[in-house]
């Protein structure tokens, strides 16, 4: 059976590493799928759980030790809710990625596993799309998103981004026109003269300017209003 390069993940700390198998002629039994479940949203701590779903045989992991009292079962750890006790999830014991989640119900299910979108490597991340596994978009939207990446990489900008990229094209285009695009960021770093004290912030504002609209520069919004010095409001 010929094989497809397979994709890569692990966890933050490199501890836990995995590869998914995937043959060339049973690609369609894998799934990219996203959850709002709360059964989902609260072990994996974000409002959109993100798996991808794969039968349990194409799945091959193993730990690794930095240290020689390090064990197996301290590295990648398993735990199972008391409601839920037909599934476990798998997470890193060191850092606390979330890796995985297995369920056998239905039973059915037992032959599959969840594996979290973030822990795979970002390159194999992008490679989604090109395995078929990400709904491709029409030539309509296509041009829609061309449009608005040329927009935020204008110079009239003033160094506002209307949304930071994930670096993964496909997820940057489902992002594309919803709430979550139109987030604005604004990023700063100041040096003391001496080089001793440094000081970075980022600011993150949700734009509500209707679509075609015109993005308004935060300092220029901010001086709109009649400002006091410190010593007339002294006064």
């Amino acid at each position: 059976m010929s094989t497809l390069r397979p994709l890569r993940g692990g966890c933050l700390c490199g501890r836990n590493r995995y590869i998914i198998a995937l043959p060339e002629d049973g690609i369609q039994h894998a799934q990219v799928l996203f959850s709002t479940e709360r059964s989902h949203q609260e072990p994996l701590a974000t409002p959109l759980a993100a798996y991808i779903r794969v039968p349990l045989s194409w799945l091959h992991s193993t730990t690794f030790a930095f240290f020689d009292d390090e064990t197996h079962t301290m590295i990648r750890r398993v735990y199972t809710h008391p409601s839920q006790e037909y599934a476990k999830r798998n997470f890193c014991g060191f850092c606390g990625t979330p890796l995985s989640y297995w369920s056998e119900e239905p039973r059915s299910e037992a032959d599959y596993i969840h594996l979290t979108l973030g822990s795979l490597l970002q390159e194999d991340l992008q490679d989604l799309e090109d395995l078929g596994l990400i709904p491709e978009d029409s030539e309509g939207e296509v041009g829609e998103e061309e449009k608005a990446t040329d927009k935020e990489v204008s110079p009239g900008n003033h160094g506002i981004t209307l949304r930071q990229s994930f670096g993964v094209p496909w997820f940057d285009g489902m992002v594309e026109g919803t709430r979550l695009g139109r987030l604005r960021r604004t990023h700063g770093i100041k040096q003391s003269g001496d080089g001793s004290v440094k000081v970075e912030w980022e600011i993150i504002e949700q734009s509500d300017t209707p679509e075609g609209g015109q993005d308004v520069d935060m300092e220029a919004a901010s001086g709109s209003g009649e400002k006091r010095k410190l010593q007339d409001r002294e006064d």
